[in-house]
Parts: structure tokens; sequence; C-alpha cells
């Protein structure tokens, strides 16, 4: 039994007469007329009692016809559905990302994405840290993750290609001495100048965790922790209410936060590449391919946060301006 034949079968059973059928499905009647008694023979009862005037369906026929149109259905739905996929119309994609990315770099570019493709799923897998290694072990379609300076573009299991460089900047609360004591509000602090200041830091199984150690090694010092959390927003909230300062990615900065400052740090830069990752084993879907297309729009025009002109909080405090890409974030908001 093949599709050509229940094609045929429902034809006649529509039309009540093989010639009629045969032209509506453009095929010969001596060829339906064939197909259709191989189906017979393969059910072991006719479907059609054949008159002068016609057929009619018999009881296995009309037991079967349902069967048949139903099957037809699942396959032009099928066909629909592989179709839609090519399309990009439909499908599922999954991202594994960095929280702090899917928190403050990812949701304006899910937002085009669905102004383009609204039908497409998406699966969001937060890892902290997460590395192209990470990505490797996981099952998603595409990464979002931080890389070393001497990663190479393409291993054995995944490609890695480089996005932008998401710098640590200092963050204090406002009125605190380094806004003011230790560089024009235009220049970056040296990190040495926190010395002996009380942190709020990031958990060390968080991403930014061994970039931040880095630094303060280069810097000649060892920070006095007075906090640590997982949750980027945390150390946000303790800088905020006077518990410490801190460093975050630059990539949060764009927001304003009441009693917060921040000024970008030099001696070292603290710093992380983020990059794309995806399987080099098999081949994109469409739907994941697109989301790619616009990850890699949204990086170039990802910038450096610009302090050159502080702008103000509501209480007057200065506070940092917004980083070039952060447009579509504002598109979010509108």
């Amino acid at each position: 039994m093949n599709l050509q034949q229940l094609t045929y079968f429902v034809a006649v059973a529509r039309a009540r007469n093989f010639t009629r059928a045969a032209e509506a499905c453009f095929v010969a009647q001596p060829a339906l007329s064939q197909q259709i008694r191989k189906l017979e023979e393969e059910l072991g009862l006719p479907v059609f009692e054949r008159h002068r005037r016609g057929v009619d369906l018999t009881v296995a026929g009309s037991a079967f016809l349902a069967y048949a149109e139903q099957a037809l259905q699942l396959v032009a739905e099928g066909k629909q559905r592989v179709s839609d996929l090519h399309k990009v119309r439909h499908g599922v994609i999954s991202i594994m990302c960095l929280p702090t990315v899917a928190t403050y770099w990812l949701p304006p570019v899910i937002w085009r994405y669905r102004q383009h493709y609204p039908d497409v799923e998406i699966q969001i897998q937060e890892h902290a840290g997460c590395t192209p290694t990470d990505f490797v072990k996981a099952i998603a379609d595409v990464g979002i993750v931080q890389v070393d300076d001497e990663a190479s573009g393409r291993g054995s299991a995944v490609q890695v290609e480089r996005l932008f460089v998401d710098e640590q900047v200092l963050i204090f609360p406002a009125g605190h001495r380094l806004a003011t004591a230790a560089a024009p509000a235009n220049e970056a602090i040296p990190l040495r100048a926190a010395a002996g200041e009380s942190f709020v830091l990031p958990k060390p199984a968080c991403g930014m965790s061994r970039v931040i150690a880095q630094a303060f090694s280069e810097a000649g010092f060892q920070p006095r922790v007075r906090l640590e959390t997982s949750q980027v927003e945390a150390v946000l909230e303790m800088v905020s209410a006077g518990l410490g300062i801190g460093l975050m990615p630059a990539m949060a900065m764009h927001r304003k936060y009441p009693n917060l400052e921040w000024r970008r740090v030099r001696k070292p830069v603290p710093k992380r590449t983020i990059a794309l990752a995806w399987s080099a084993n098999r081949n994109l879907s469409p739907a994941a391919a697109a989301f790619i297309r616009l990850v890699r729009e949204a990086a170039r025009k990802t910038d450096h946060p610009d302090i050159s002109a502080p702008a103000k909080n509501k209480d007057g405090a200065p506070a940092a301006r917004r980083a070039r890409g952060a447009y579509l974030r504002d598109r979010v908001v509108a």
C-alpha cells in the first residue's frame, strides 16, 4: 500500500466515478484502476461496488475511507511542517548562555527574532561560566559563551566565533571617594586605587569570577571580600545599599541604578570575550541559523559604555551613559 493508491482511492470515493477521478488525478484511467485493484488485493476485500452509472463504496470501503483521508491529511501536514522549518516559520531552538548575557544582552536579540519568526519557540538554558566545553556537554543548538584569548575558532566538536569583549567595570555607592578622588569623571580608574576597600563579588562558580581574580592578581593585591553572591543583580543592590564596592559586566550598566555610580578600570582592564558556539558535527536548522545572523548583527552594534559625558540619575548623582548597543533594549521597553 502506498500514498498513490490512497490518493486514487479517495479521489474515486469522492467522484463516485473512475473516469472523473482519473481526470482529477491527471492520470490515465487504466493506471488508476490498476492501483485500486492492488489496494483491494492488499486489503483482502473490494472497496468499490461497480455498476454502469459509476461506483459506490462497499462496507469495507466506507470503513477504510476515513483512515485513508486521515493518512493523506497527516502526510500533507508533515510536508507543510518541513517546508515551514526550511522557511523558518516554525520550529524550536535551544540557546545555552551565560546568565549575565541572558539578563542584559540577549532579550533585545530575542525581541528582534520574534518580530521576524513569531512561531519559533525559543528555549533558554543559563549556565554560569559557560564555555565551549560546557556547550559540547549540553543539548543545545546555539551557545553564547565566554572564551579565553588563546581559544581557537574551531574544535573537534564545536565551532567558536568571537562576538565582542565585555569589560568589567568598577561600581560603588553614589558619593564614594572613587567617584572623584581617583581620576576625572571621564577617565578609567587604576584597579589598585580600590585596594583596601570592601568588595561585594560574584561567587567563584560565576563566569566573571576567574576574570576578576586574575585582574586583582595583576594589580598586585588581594581584595577584602565582604560579601559573595551568585546573583548579578544582588551585587548591584548590595553595592547600592553601601555594603561595599564591586565589579560588574559593562553590558549591565546601561540601566540606571539609584545611589550607584560606576567607572571603567585600567591597569589591568578586566575583560572576557563573549563568543558564539555551535556544533561542528551537525547542520544548523534554518531557525538556528537565522538566530545566529541576528546575534552577529547585535554584536556589531555592541560597544563599550561611554562615560565621557556622565548622565544624571533622578537624585542628581552621575550615572553612566548607556552603551551604543543598548538601543535595542529601548525598543523593547517602548
